[in-house]
């Protein structure tokens, strides 16, 4: 099995990043010019949406999908919303309607969580959920080549093959999560080779974005700020609060400033299911469950739950709206109920005693629901309260990198971050030792940095690793300490221990973006063909695969038939990992005959993944 021929690497003319959201989605590009290089100067074309009925538009559609009744999509976004609400009723056409279901992604996703399913797709189970994500990514697709191959730059046009395509996807993903998309892009169409599709963490994309714009310093007189990025040194946490996540992360300016605009990871990516639509859940489980009742709300996500969704989706407009003011110590606080209409045909099914105490909490108006703002405030707090302690957990893995040597900072973005709640309780918490800044719109803030990174991935300099990751392999045998059921004598007579784990990096190491890590061992005499098991953990020092917390991430197939001849001592395999990307690449080589071998990763629903291989060049 020879060498395959080098290919040249790709050179886009186009770079489209899609920002694929909880509640919002949209997508974002740029053309690839020598006026295009310079960061600052780049020039970044946003597809605007328009809500139903609304005037205003944005570079976000929702993430909802209308599925007809053999399950296919038949409208996304504000139209699919507009076309449910109308035709829903009784649902004569069985369609189906999804919501905010990319927390759905993971089998294991608890049930009863976020994602929204109703009609047809009521139960939808994960295999379901990935269709609707390519469908919304094919979406997206489509939409993205037919405004680029309309447009023409200077007489010139641009197609399909010209384009790189870059994902967001949350920090706190796992491996497999982040495999699923990338399967989900390539149903969708869209190249799914590594220089053609590229991944970057939402906060990454962040960080990149807040680097090249100005926005305002949470201060009492919220003064115009911008990430200090010219102080060597300078260290930043990026917040990014979403619809469905809280993905926290920091950086580090490189001593040489950020000219270029590279940054290093300096924190180990965390956060978790804190995001806006948790507050919505706790809104339907705590306030309805007061106000109805646990057993007669139960009763009613079964008999009406299109008309609960509804009255979910009108709290979700007061929440949006909703401004709080500060106290004297600094605590938001809300001074003004919330009074929301109670759709008639869910006020029908509520009992006679639910309907005379919803009237009475409304001062006599029935067909209301009044939340009071200290209810207003508990639901804010419950989501960010926890959002407080993650932040404080990042600040204490920061700290432990030593004294800040320039400016200290927490970057807000995402839709969440336009809360005056969760802002003002983080600069309550933290603006009187850090600088806390929010830009223009930390809604774009993803969606304008995704299209940074695709334009140049070198921007991120380093990375920190999430897990310790190595290999399976034979190692020496040490008396004592070695179980005696893995020890063998290899042909030289030598004693050796078997199912060793061989670390490559250690979790919480900085590796560059491209760093590659070469690890060597010996190969049998009788082994031709053979797979080598890829694992991960999240101790610093793992002795054996075995160990509780080690798990197998996947399998790259080695192939040495070239050196079959070769005696023992001499017949060597080099495996090598390539670290700092959002994914990582391994590769095995046979010293003699040069065969490669590449591990196409697919990932279980654990942090795992299995793999199949490729012949390499």
């Amino acid at each position: 099995m020879g060498k395959s021929a080098v290919r040249d690497p790709f050179v886009p003319k186009i770079v489209v990043a899609i920002d694929f959201g909880t509640h919002g989605s949209g997508f974002a590009w740029a053309t690839v010019s020598d006026l295009q290089d310079l960061a600052k100067h780049r020039s970044i074309v946003y597809k605007d949406f328009t809500a139903q009925g609304g005037s205003n538009s944005y570079p976000k559609d929702l993430t909802t999908v209308l599925v007809d009744v053999h399950g296919e999509a038949v409208a996304f976004g504000f139209e699919a919303r507009r076309r449910w609400q109308a035709e829903s009723r009784g649902n004569p056409n069985g369609f189906g309607y999804a919501a905010r279901f990319k927390m759905a992604l993971r089998a294991d996703a608890p049930p009863a969580d976020v994602p929204r399913f109703l009609g047809s797709l009521a139960g939808a189970d994960h295999t379901v959920v990935r269709k609707l994500i390519a469908a919304y990514l094919r979406r997206l697709y489509t939409t993205a080549l037919q405004e680029i191959e309309a447009t023409s730059f200077g007489g010139i046009g641009f197609s399909a093959q010209h384009i790189r395509w870059c994902i967001t996807v949350p920090a706190i993903w796992t491996d497999s999560e982040k495999r699923a998309m990338r399967d989900a892009a390539k149903a969708a169409g869209i190249p799914s080779d590594e220089e053609r599709l590229l991944l970057v963490s939402e906060p990454e994309a962040a960080a990149v974005y807040c680097a090249l714009t100005s926005g305002t310093l949470l201060e009492p007189d919220r003064p115009e700020g911008r990430l200090s990025v010219e102080t060597p040194g300078s260290r930043f946490m990026v917040v990014d609060c979403g619809g469905g996540t809280v993905d926290i992360t920091s950086y580090q300016i490189r001593p040489e400033g950020v000219g270029d605009d590279r940054l290093a990871e300096i924190g180990i990516a965390d956060g978790g299911r804190l995001g806006s639509a948790y507050i919505n859940q706790h809104f339907v489980d705590e306030v309805l469950g007061d106000r109805f009742g646990d057993e007669e709300l139960k009763a009613l996500l079964v008999s009406h739950p299109q008309e609960i969704a509804a009255l979910e989706d009108r709290w979700e407009g007061w929440k949006v709206g909703l401004h709080s003011e500060t106290g004297p110590d600094g605590t938001p606080v809300f001074t003004m109920p919330c009074d929301i209409e109670v759709p008639g045909r869910l006020w029908e099914a509520l009992s006679q005693p639910t309907r005379e105490r919803l009237t009475e909490l409304a001062y006599g108006e029935p067909y209301h629901l009044v939340i009071l703002p200290h209810e207003i405030a508990a639901l804010h707090e419950s989501v960010v309260g926890r959002i407080l302690e993650t932040i404080e957990g990042q600040r204490r893995i920061v700290l432990d990198n030593g004294p800040v040597k320039g400016v200290d900072q927490i970057i807000m973005v995402g839709g969440f971050a336009r809360s005056t709640y969760l802002r003002d309780r983080i600069a309550q918490r933290f603006g009187g030792k850090v600088t806390v800044i929010m830009p223009q719109d930390p809604a774009v803030a993803v969606l304008g940095g995704a299209v940074h990174f695709a334009y140049d991935p070198a921007v991120i300099r380093g990375r920190r690793s999430k897990f310790t990751y190595g290999f399976e392999c034979a190692m020496s045998y040490r008396e004592g300490t070695d179980p005696e059921g893995l020890h063998f004598r290899d042909e030289l007579g030598d004693d050796m221990c078997n199912d060793r784990f061989h670390v490559m990096v250690k979790r919480g190491a900085q590796v560059t973006v491209g760093e590659v890590v070469k690890a060597t061992i010996r190969v049998q005499s009788s082994s031709v063909v053979f797979d080598l098991g890829l694992f991960a953990t999240y101790s610093d020092d793992p002795q054996y695969i075995n160990e509780a917390g080690c798990e197998r991430v996947g399998t790259v197939t080695a192939d040495t038939s070239g050196s079959v001849k070769v005696p023992f001592p001499k017949r060597y395999l080099d495996i090598y990992y390539t670290f700092g990307g959002t994914e990582i690449a391994i590769e095995t080589q046979d010293r003699t005959s040069g065969v490669r071998r590449k591990a196409t990763i697919e990932f279980t629903e654990l942090h795992g993944r299995r793999g199949r291989d490729r012949t390499g060049g």
